[in-house]
């Protein structure tokens, strides 16, 4: 943070609704608790400080004059101990369950839109890492001023339909046959550029420019499906936030319903960290999408797993060993223990799996000998533009 006189801190401070509210007494006490909510808040404020109810269960805070990463910590602190004790209603104890986000703001008019969206950014970040608070950080090497011009160019993007999805093949492992793509996202700049999006999605992820950007991925992956056979699938990237929200389910579902896909042809990767991040929330979600008959795919496996107690539960599909695994199997007998081991754990509870970096004859035989369903990589072909993936593999 500046040491300047003039820096504020703007928070978002949100209520938990995890109560159920679904019948009128517990309607009623959910609102108890709110009002509860607002008076600590008061509380929890310097007289300098202000804020303003959002909604009926979400504050806006602007922290006057908060200097240092240190005062906010202190601040942080403070909102823990004023919430730290249950509300008495009745005799009955009410715990409150909150989370904040925290962006830099510097008191000018035209900059408070762009705090708004990065504290809810790190308000859902709290939210995911069940922490009391996150606050929002910019992508390395980018400036405040960097980073608010690439979201400006990406909002730009998406209006002037500079993105664009490249394929690459998913071949089954036996009979080296084309089963279908994974869809990722190229940028096709003004100035003919093609950037990746590693030079762009952890910014549009940490901003609400992703959820637009991952319903058109969406959309258009499920609108090329009309124009392939139907034993071809897509599978599409789903990041772990946009799993929080119940807008993915209509939007999954009337991209289906629109486009006149069956729904298993669909396949949604989410990485293995939903696994450890609001774990009920995200496998709840996990359940729903299922039961629409979309496919959900685990991606990068091997790199975060923590318990096979989550195995266990996790609603999925498939299975994506991850590539440096794969890429070093021939090499250490390591990494080829770990590929063995999850293609036959991922068998036993009836899962596909699928080894991506493949990326060459040696390693996919291997994998075929070990009994891997689906492989990918360059050795069948990198991610190609839309009319050459369909030339081909001849399905124009």
């Amino acid at each position: 943070m500046d040491a300047a006189g003039n820096s504020s801190v703007l928070g978002l401070v949100e209520l938990s609704e995890e109560h159920d509210v679904s019948n009128v007494y517990n309607a009623t006490a959910f609102n108890v608790l709110r009002d509860a909510f607002h008076d600590r808040l008061k509380l929890w404020m310097r007289s300098k400080d202000q804020w303003r109810s959002l909604n009926h269960n979400q504050v806006c805070v602007i922290l006057r004059d908060v200097t240092s990463g240190g005062e906010l910590e202190l601040a942080a602190a403070k909102l823990g101990r004023v919430f730290r004790d249950p509300h008495i209603h009745q005799g009955t104890p009410m715990p409150f369950s909150i989370s904040a986000g925290f962006a830099e703001f510097d008191n000018k008019e035209n900059d408070m839109g762009l705090a708004m969206r990065q504290a809810g950014i790190a308000l859902n970040q709290a939210k995911l890492s069940s922490h009391l608070y996150e606050v929002y950080s910019h992508q390395e090497g980018l400036s405040r001023e960097e980073e608010a011009s690439l979201l400006d160019r990406l909002q730009d993007a998406l209006e002037l339909g500079e993105f664009h999805l490249y394929y690459q093949p998913k071949v089954h492992a036996g009979y080296q046959s084309l089963i279908g793509a994974e869809a990722l996202l190229r940028w096709h700049t003004s100035d003919r550029q093609i950037i990746t999006p590693d030079q762009f999605i952890d910014v549009a992820e940490r901003n609400e420019i992703i959820q637009p950007i991952t319903w058109w991925v969406i959309k258009s992956a499920v609108s090329r499906l009309t124009r392939w056979p139907t034993e071809l699938s897509i599978a599409v990237n789903v990041p772990p936030s946009l799993l929080l929200e119940d807008d993915i389910l209509s939007v999954v579902q009337d991209a289906l319903d629109i486009y006149g896909v069956q729904p298993h042809r669909l396949n949604l990767e989410v990485t293995e960290k939903i696994m450890v991040e609001q774990q009920d929330k995200m496998l709840g979600q996990l359940h729903r999408l299922r039961d629409i008959g979309v496919k959900i795919s685990i991606d990068d496996f091997g790199t975060g797993f923590s318990s096979l107690a989550y195995f266990r539960d996790l609603p999925v599909d498939e299975i994506k060993i991850d590539k440096s695994f794969v890429m070093r199997m021939l090499n250490s007998e390591k990494d080829a223990a770990i590929v063995r081991a999850v293609i036959n754990l991922a068998h036993n509870f009836s899962l596909r799996v699928v080894a991506e970096g493949v990326e060459n004859l040696a390693i996919s035989n291997r994998l075929a000998e070990m009994g891997c369903d689906v492989l990918q990589g360059y050795v069948f072909d990198r991610p190609l533009p839309l009319e050459e993936f369909e030339r081909e593999y001849k399905l124009r």
